[in-house]
């Protein structure tokens, strides 16, 4: 017996029509698909070829299901934007797009919880309970109750062309186009910071003269990211939005509010992500949210620009992950490189914790749209010579010197180009000191206001007083303590 349960209702919702069922849209080429339109692009799905085939040929935000005579398909967008579960018991399969209350705990993945802030590849929290990831597909087989998951996106590329400045231009031009065609005249809010994501996007949309622009900063006041995101929103005339992340609004992490916002994010599988929430709930609480508001996003073009390439000699990838992240997960389906740990970061971490941040808007009331994660863009960077892609060479140059400087915006972000010096200056003090010192050097430059744009210190402080098992030792990095608060909070909820 196959079960579909279909529960989302937040800005987007499911729709369906007899055997179908879509949520979210795509884009099939330059023609925007949603609700009927997606559902009638499924309803030539004859077998599992056909279905991966069109799969292929989407780039959006989506995620579909379809029953079959006696197969069940369904999948996700390449970036798992509207996550979807599968638990099998016996002779039950059910797939749904929100996980009930369990406490049958998987807790190796805890663990693995800790340091990733998600769930590792297909599992959740849960032992029973399964996930679809980035880019995949599953087909349930009702006559004997069984599944198997397989991908039709993979997040890979060759990883040897040279630059194609013009091929660059062609791929933005269509970016842009999408994303306005997307917003349909509707406001278009973007969350602008210090860095280049949020001001390049903000930059093409002015450059289009898009006629209903707004963004929207946060942190402390006197913040270097505050600081710029202010002086481009000027430059480019764009109404801009300032919410200063005060003790008191931070203190709303406590709240009711906040809680409920949560409980419907993580699915047993992603920290819900707290940095826009009290952004947006100052906005709303201000009535500062215009109505008819699309968030459009960064999200994730400078991982895309290859700033998660660092300067190492002889590059492993299990030892980089045991490094970075202290977790030894089995990386047999992935490449020992820097194109390795790119497919593992976009499958884990980015997908199941950066991106799944867009539940806030929602939770708010907000559509949204990340444009960087069209196909045939993320495609480019991925087929982009590494030369060109550690320090983020190729962007830095295209923006600073293109758009950046055309509008005159082209401010760089502190300490932009010396990543490769300081990386090795800090690999080099790991080595040679102590471990207690190096902790200690840790925690003071974690406890720097400088280092503290949006105020963490004090959040990092106020879940610490609430803790019940607190670490022995404070790192003082907010999302540490988040993951231990969430877990301990989440263990109480489901009365283990």
């Amino acid at each position: 017996m196959t079960e579909i349960r279909l529960t989302y209702q937040l800005y987007h919702q499911w729709h369906t029509d007899k055997n179908i069922s879509v949520i979210g849209s795509a884009f099939l080429d330059n023609v925007l698909l949603k609700e009927q339109n997606l559902i009638y692009y499924f309803s030539t799905v004859g077998n599992e070829t056909s279905f991966a085939e069109k799969l292929k040929k989407l780039t959006g935000h989506f995620a579909v299901i379809i029953s079959k005579e006696n197969k069940i398909f369904s999948a996700v967008d390449l970036i798992r934007t509207f996550p979807l579960f599968i638990h099998q018991k016996e002779n039950n399969v059910i797939i749904t797009d929100s996980i009930p209350a369990e406490n049958d705990w998987d807790e190796k993945e805890m663990e693995n919880f800790k340091n990733v802030y998600c769930a590792q590849e297909n599992n959740t929290l849960l032992i029973n309970w399964k996930q679809l990831q980035v880019g995949e597909y599953t087909v349930i087989d009702e006559a004997n109750s069984t599944f198997e998951i397989k991908a039709w996106y993979h997040h890979t590329g060759k990883s040897n062309s040279p630059p194609d400045k013009k091929k660059l231009e062609q791929l933005e031009s269509k970016l842009v186009d999408r994303t306005i065609q997307y917003a349909n005249n509707r406001t278009i809010l973007v969350p602008l910071s210090g860095g280049y994501d949020s001001r390049y996007i903000l930059a093409l949309l002015k450059e289009k003269n898009y006629p209903k622009l707004e963004c929207f900063t946060y942190g402390r006041k006197e913040s270097h990211e505050v600081l710029i995101a202010k002086n481009v929103a000027e430059k480019l005339n764009v109404k801009w939005h300032f919410i200063e992340y005060t003790d008191e609004l931070l203190n709303s992490f406590f709240s009711e509010t906040w809680e409920k916002y949560s409980n419907l994010n993580h699915n047993y599988s992603s920290l819900p992500h707290e940095q826009d929430f009290f952004a947006l709930l100052y906005l709303k609480q201000q009535n500062l949210l215009p109505d008819d508001a699309v968030v459009i996003n960064g999200f994730c073009q400078d991982i895309h620009a290859g700033s998660f390439i660092e300067p190492i000699k002889n590059f492993d990838l299990k030892k980089f992950l045991l490094y970075k992240y202290g977790i030894k997960p089995d990386l047999a389906s992935y490449d020992n490189s820097w194109n390795g740990y790119q497919e593992w970061l976009v499958k884990n971490r980015l997908s199941k914790f950066i991106v799944n941040s867009v539940r806030v808007y929602e939770y708010f009331g907000l559509d949204f749209y990340l444009p960087f994660w069209q196909q045939d863009w993320i495609n480019f960077w991925y087929e982009l010579d590494i030369e060109y892609r550690t320090d983020q060479k190729l962007y830095a140059d295209y923006l600073l010197h293109g758009i950046f400087k055309k509008l005159h915006i082209n401010f760089k972000k502190p300490g932009f180009h010396s990543f490769a010096s300081l990386y090795s200056l800090k690999k080099l003090a790991k080595s040679i000191l102590p471990k207690q010192i190096t902790q200690q050097i840790q925690q003071q430059n974690s406890k720097d206001k400088q280092n503290d744009p949006n105020n963490t210190l004090f959040l990092y402080e106020s879940i610490y007083e609430r803790l019940k098992d607190k670490p022995e030792n404070k790192d003082f990095l907010v999302n540490h303590i988040h993951v231990l608060y969430f877990l301990e909070k989440l263990k109480e909820n489901d009365q283990l």
